[in-house]
């Protein structure tokens, strides 16, 4: 789910792996945090028409949500977008060389510091100073910045990140 819509440079991860799934579930981002889900089946899934039940189905509200937010994400081209601001915000933080930091892993907008410590002390650090950000193991920190950030806010990211991980 977290690497859909965008968030990875691509519409979808799989685009940026030449993967063409059979299936595929889609949430979260879909409706800009509405409740809703699709699942989108290639051709060798045959799913039955009309025997599919769904508790949210067909709400006009959650519909109308998604369609909008579809929209901006294509009018604004998030992804493109995503792709140029996680390289910016992944190329200080190379730049700066942190030793804490073993290495950088990233895809648009989704990024992982593997660091050569136990991240949840840093992370508590960084949420003192301002900056959410969560594990994804027990040495590695994930940040997630919006695809909407500016860039004048993706730099005071770095700043902070660079201020605790120095």
């Amino acid at each position: 789910m977290q690497t859909g819509f965008c968030r990875t440079g691509a519409w979808f991860a799989c685009e940026r792996l030449g993967v063409v799934p059979d299936l595929m579930c889609l949430a979260k981002a879909i409706a800009n945090g509405l409740p809703m889900g699709a699942v989108l089946c290639g051709e060798r899934i045959q799913a039955p028409t009309g025997r599919h039940g769904t508790t949210f189905g067909g709400n006009p509200l959650c519909c109308a949500a998604a369609l909008a937010t579809i929209q901006v994400m294509e009018s604004e081209r998030l992804a493109v977008r995503a792709g140029h601001l996680g390289d910016r915000l992944v190329g200080k933080l190379r730049e700066a060389a942190p030793a804490k930091i073993r290495e950088i892993r990233h895809a648009g907008l989704m990024i992982g510091l593997e660091l050569r410590e136990k991240a949840g002390p840093l992370i508590g650090e960084l949420i003192e100073n301002g900056l959410l950000t969560f594990p994804a193991g027990s040495t590695v920190i994930r940040v997630y910045p919006p695809l909407t950030i500016s860039e004048k806010d993706l730099d005071e990211i770095a700043k902070r990140l660079l201020q605790v991980l120095r």
